[in-house]
């Protein structure tokens, strides 16, 4: 399985959304007032690529991207949220970005701000539950001591103590060095829509539930062998058959115009989830002709 590995994934963002490469990582090097704007902007424009993608209309671009970002009732969440396309922590960490932008840039005077003296501010106002909370927002893709990661992000980022070697607690770490949780979960929010661009909406899914990925993997290159010795077209019968039962599922294709493998597997594990084995999908398939 080639899924892409998280630098690929966000080096494939930052091309489509026309940032320089590196500029991911290179947010820690700015301060902390640019850190929160420039992330932002980055969530933007790709949030804006994410819905082109995801209704396949080039000619939405200078739509989406002059929507404002997070009301979610007109702006670019709204219809992100409608169309299901990120989880919800994602779209609250969005949202909590947008509002300290928000603060940051119509006072001149937060150019100095210090994310970490904010954040041990706000601590202070809340009690421990909601201090928890706080954290868990902004840190979703760290891992949090030995708890089970919630499935938000492909890659959990740990901290260990350097003499137990156990994981950190996500609230610790989080209020002791806020820039750094805070681009990890921009990462992960980062690199999932990297992937919906490339495979698809429905390879979140696939990839955050499914529990044996080997098992559709090997169908969708069942698919393709049998393309070889007979068939050239059954990929794309297949993907034709799904798309048409399925209307909000679309197998991507990949340069050369051929489905590409993880994302017909992935739709087959979503169809799966409706129609109960992969069986009864090929099933179909072949009830219609195919």
């Amino acid at each position: 399985m080639n899924i892409d590995n998280l630098d690929d994934s966000l080096a494939r963002l930052e091309q489509d959304c026309d940032f320089p490469s590196g500029f991911c990582l290179g947010l820690l090097q700015e301060s902390d007032w640019s850190f929160v704007i420039k992330l932002h902007a980055l969530l933007e424009s790709a949030v804006s690529q994410l819905l082109v993608n995801a209704v396949a209309r080039k000619e939405l671009a200078d739509v989406f991207a002059n929507l404002e970002m997070s009301n979610m009732k007109t702006g670019k969440l709204a219809f992100v949220k409608a169309l299901d396309l990120l989880p919800r922590a994602h779209l609250d960490f969005i949202r909590g970005l947008s509002e300290l932008r928000n603060q940051l840039a119509h006072r001149v005077t937060n150019v100095s701000l210090n994310i970490t003296e904010y954040f041990s501010r706000e601590r202070q106002k809340r009690s421990t539950a909601d201090a928890r909370k706080l954290a868990d927002k902004w840190g979703f893709a760290l891992q949090d001591g030995d708890k089970r990661s919630d499935p938000m992000a492909r890659y959990h980022f740990k901290v260990t103590d350097s003499k137990s070697g156990a994981v950190e607690s996500r609230e610790k770490i989080f209020f002791f060095i806020p820039k750094r949780v805070i681009l990890m979960s921009a990462m992960a929010i980062l690199d999932a829509i990297s992937m919906s661009n490339r495979y698809g909406a429905h390879i979140w899914t696939f990839l955050m539930e499914c529990e044996d990925r080997a098992h559709f993997i090997k169908k969708a290159e069942g698919i393709f062998a049998k393309a070889k010795v007979g068939n050239p077209d059954y990929p794309f019968e297949v993907k034709e058959i799904l798309e048409r039962h399925n209307p909000d599922l679309k197998v991507k294709l990949d340069d050369d115009g051929q489905p590409i493998l993880e994302s017909l597997a992935g739709a087959l594990y979503n169809v799966y989830q409706c129609r109960g084995s992969v069986e009864t999908i090929l099933d179909l398939v072949r009830k219609f002709g195919i």
